[in-house]
């Protein structure tokens, strides 16, 4: 596999010739600032473009501008913006060329009072640097620019860009160390439902990067913004009203190097499976019965053991074919002669890829041996797993500017992700007891989300007034039908051949399981500007209310096979399992369905959850100061069927209620126009999740272990202070070095429990949690060292975190980090970028510090530390992705990236620790190793 890694070394090395001739010609820049001739003020979003090209760039926020890449000769400049008279400015260039200032007058003579009210591009770098400068929060931010120059396929690869930012499970963010469930998104300013069934998140990786117009991750809590986080709040805005018609149609294929190659293994599934869904093949029919204790006729057992499930259990072995992706995008803009414009985007993506990872260690361990110093194996067992995915996605968004003070958006965001996955496990289970155990999962899960949004901004006539509003809804479903598990398990003699084979009932197990989730909701803002004598402070009000539901089922089925003989069961069970499911085997006298269904792990749930807020925005001299509060009413209603008789209902709900007070305040000193320091103080939430709330026990096979909530969770509070220098030293380029600290009360962490034999993880409180970092973020042109092509990103974070537990409670350390907080965070990214020969090039690179991802806990009452089990943790590793793109024309670009260029391992450890002698030890033991391999993918675009 690393053979792969001198080809990708030797490809880059032939652009030096390129690189060399780019160099060989001198380049320069040229930079000045646009301002109002009448006022003075800055002009944000005014276009400068080289006359007669397709060069060009805006102003940012303090209305300075930067053309890089020019060739020595005479230029003349044209310098345009709405309301204004157009102007050009000429100048020789032989060198870098400061100064070339503009001020643009007013395109009427007539109207005493001009007031533009105009919406600034958001997508370009510019205009990404230029917002995280001017809002009042601590704030960072990713554009669609610097995404289109990265191999980043989806929302989670590229919100890990940010400062801060990692991602676990390849779709969960983790903010400054903290784990998925303290953060929150929204997608176009309304909430978006979970598809994860387990854990309390949303799914980034379910928005192509395509679909991104600009993501911005506030860090420090405001008024305007929902209270349920610490971490960070992901605000991600899809593409809206376009600058341009335009056609784009683009093609890519690739491989893995551990995939494609080699031998695949997979369930067939059904004929629909190349959409991201299932039609009909895996799913309980409609006429199935309820329960099947409910059935009692033996011809009716027999009829529905044999027909009413998918009885396909083959395994077929194939060479998968490269990854296929396709995407289609059309922009629509009509401009009217009454000023009225319309815009569409619409834009469809479709991929199906294969992932094969085959040697996967996956180890458990029990209480370390301090007596014979060597570690105690449960479960040692060896993996080979292998997925298909394939991905569906559509937007379709309208926007319409009815005049220069009225907006009506209207946007649909629909993503489909389908999931074919066997697993193959092979191993010791119980060491103690030496059995050999043979297992297959077979699990297909499809995830769906929609979200459609109509929102509207309106600047009232007369006033310095904005009224905005959106009204949403958004569905998220996960269904699993019919995942399947099968184990074979035999006793090891004493010369390590199989000897009997263990009996029981539980050798094939069936499972099926939905989840619906429902969100309407709607919010309402007003931001009006006041008068108090010589200050012009900013009044923001807004109310929000959401109406969630959700419904979640699960049945569970085993095959009994208590009817057979002796002899007949000690052969049937030696039996491959595709024959054990035969029909010569099936039937109410042999081997026969039975539900073991527990109604209790069902449950729906209603939240209704209203909000209201008001904040002033303050600016006093060189001090903006916005402060404000947030009041969140917040009411869980779960109610589930506590009878596990299948004749019986017993239907009860539990309610949780909060009331919550949320006051905040931002303050930013504006040292000058490109240097300011921020501080913030903020209360914010961290509010259990349904599942979590919920009973509910699922059987997490990656885990080998059960998952449970636990109803008696109360809310964390969580007090956050921020401290941030920002210098922008030119459009596009910014430096910063910011601290923070954050204090828990009733943190939610994960841990497990000690079942005899088997785990099982759920959630409870700590008492108190805290924890404090400082964050770097770098974005600079290396034009000042000679290098104008080449830009630098370079964001860094440090982060400590402890918690504390009620006293008298038994943890495997009493003053560990946060679960999921990384000790250090670091992202780098090194970007070429030539206009003249059309040329792209990225070298990214992440690296995590080492992070808890199960926590450990003691088996018994006794704190000995000779009885503890220890934490498990994500070990640190080193990931460099390369890609290169160039234009061929205008129309057509190719690009080649690789993903994962060092491979290394992912590997899992717990530290045990122990008492000899008098003397402390630590050891290490690998619960988890695997390598995903290199990816490499060409993709080819055009513009029609």
């Amino acid at each position: 596999m690393r053979l792969y890694t001198p080809r990708i070394l030797s490809f880059f090395l032939a652009l030096c010739p390129f690189l060399a001739a780019e160099a060989a010609q001198p380049l320069y820049s040229v930079s000045g600032r646009v301002t109002d001739a009448a006022t003075g003020e800055p002009v944000t979003g005014a276009v400068v473009m080289v006359k007669d090209t397709y060069k060009g760039t805006e102003t940012d926020m303090e209305g300075r501008w930067r053309l890089d890449n020019l060739a020595a000769g005479d230029y003349t400049f044209a310098v345009s913006f709405i309301s204004y008279k157009s102007i050009e400015v000429s100048c020789r260039v032989a060198a870098d060329v400061e100064g070339v200032d503009v001020c643009l007058e007013s395109d009427s003579e007539e109207v005493e009072e001009v007031v533009v009210k105009a919406r600034m591009r958001s997508d370009t770098e510019i205009a990404m640097l230029g917002t995280i400068k001017a809002v009042p929060q601590v704030t960072s931010g990713v554009s669609a620019a610097q995404i289109s120059k990265s191999p980043d396929r989806n929302a989670s690869e590229v919100v890990r860009r940010v400062p801060g930012i990692t991602i676990i499970d390849d779709r969960f963010i983790i903010v400054r160390g903290l784990s998925q469930r303290y953060n929150n998104a929204w997608i176009n300013g309304l909430a978006v439902p979970s598809t994860e069934t387990d854990s309390r998140a949303f799914s980034f990786d379910m928005i192509p990067s395509s679909q991104i117009d600009n993501l911005l991750v506030y860090k420090s809590p405001s008024p305007e913004i929902p209270g349920d986080f610490s971490g960070g709040f992901v605000k991600i805005v899809t593409k809206g009203i376009p600058e341009e018609n335009s056609i784009e149609v683009g093609y890519s294929t690739g491989f893995n190097v551990r995939t494609q190659f080699r031998q695949f293994r997979m369930n067939p599934g059904s004929y629909t499976d190349f959409l991201g869904f299932d039609l009909g093949k895996r799913p309980l029919g409609r006429s199935f019965p309820a329960h099947m204790d409910l059935v009692t006729s033996p011809d009716e057992i027999t009829r529905l053991t044999r027909e009413g499930f998918n009885n396909d259990w083959r395994i077929r072995s194939f060479i998968p074919m490269p990854d296929q992706r396709l995407s289609f995008s059309m922009a629509r803009r009509w401009d009217t002669k009454r000023g009225r414009t319309v815009g569409n985007i619409t834009a469809v993506t479709y991929s199906n890829t294969f992932k094969g990872v085959e040697g996967i260690k996956n180890a458990r361990y029990g209480i370390y041996s301090a007596a014979a110093d060597t570690p105690i194996y449960l479960d040692d067992y060896y993996d080979n797993q292998y997925s298909n995915d394939v991905r569906l996605g559509a937007m379709h968004n309208w926007a319409f500017i009815l005049d220069a003070s009225n907006r009506i958006e209207f946007k649909n965001l629909l993503n489909i992700l389908g999931r074919n996955r066997l697993t193959e496990r092979r191993g010791i289970k119980d060491m103690s007891s030496m059995y050999y155990l043979e297992q297959t999962e077979m699990q297909y899960s499809s995830r769906l989300t929609y979200t459609g949004q109509f929102s509207g901004t309106h600047h009232l006539a007369g006033t310095d007034a904005t009224v905005t509003w959106d009204a949403g809804y958004s569905y998220a479903d996960r269904n699993e039908p019919d995942r399947r598990i099968v184990s074979n398990m035999a006793g090891i003699g004493s010369t390590d051949d199989l000897a009997d084979v263990v009996t029981g009932n539980d050798n094939i197990k069936r499972y099926f399981q939905t989840l619906g989730d429902h969100i309407a909701s709607a919010s309402g803002n007003y931001v009006q500007q006041l008068a108090w004598g010589g200050i012009r402070p900013t009044l923001k009000a807004g109310i929000y209310g959401e109406y969630r539901y959700r419904s979640y089922d699960q049945r569970e089925f085993i095959y009994r096979y208590d009817n057979l003989s002796a002899e007949e069961r000690q052969y049937y069970l030696k039996l491959p399992f595709q024959e054990m499911l035969s029909p010569e085997w099936l039937g109410a006298d042999k081997v026969y369905i039975d539900e073991i269904t527990r109604k209790t792990n069902a449950y729906t749930a209603d939240i209704y959850y209203g909000a209201a807020y008001a904040a002033l925005d303050i600016p006093l001299g060189k001090f903006d100061i916005y402060a404000g509060a947030r009041l969140e009413s917040y009411t869980t209603k779960l109610t589930r069927d506590r009878s596990d008789a299948p004749e019986l209902i017993l239907m009860t709900t539990k309610t949780h209620h909060d009331l919550n007070l949320l006051p905040s305040v931002n303050v930013t000193y504006r040292i000058d126009d490109r240097h300011q320091l921020r501080a913030a103080y903020g209360r914010s939430l961290n509010r259990p999740e349904l599942r979590e709330l919920s009973p509910t026990v699922y059987y997490d096979f990656d885990l080998f272990s059960e998952i449970a909530g636990n109803e008696n969770l109360r809310t964390a509070v969580i007090d956050n202070v921020d401290l941030r220098y920002e210098f922008y030293p030119a459009p596009g380029e910014t430096v910063s070095l910011g601290a923070f600290y954050k204090h828990f009360r009733n943190p939610i962490e994960w841990t497990y429990i000690d079942m005899g034999g088997s785990l099982r993880y759920m959630y409870e409180n700590a008492d108190r949690a805290q924890s404090w970092g400082v964050e770097l973020d770098v974005r600079k042109n290396l034009g000042f060292i000679g290098m104008p092509n080449l830009s630098l990103v370079l964001n860094a974070a440090w982060i400590y975190s402890n918690v504390t537990f009620v006293p008298g409670e038994v943890v495997s350390e009493p003053d560990r980090p946060m679960q999921g907080q990384s000790p250090y965070v670091i992202n780098a990214g090194l970007y070429y970028s030539s206009e003249r020969l059309g040329l792209d090039v990225a070298l990214l690179y992440n690296r995590i510090g080492k992070r808890i991802v199960g926590l450990g806990k003691s088996n018994s009452v006794n704190p000995d530390p000779n009885t503890l089990i220890p934490d498990s943790y994500e070990m640190p590793r080193n990931v460099l992705d390369f890609s290169v793109s160039k234009r061929i024309g205008r129309r057509v670009t190719l690009s080649c990236s690789v993903k994962d260029l060092l491979s290394e391992d992912v590997v899992y450890k717990q530290f045990p620790k122990f008492e000899k002698d008098g003397q402390m030890y630590r050891r290490e033991q690998v619960t988890r190793r695997y390598n995903p391999g290199q990816s490499v993918s060409l993709t080819v675009s055009v513009k029609l």
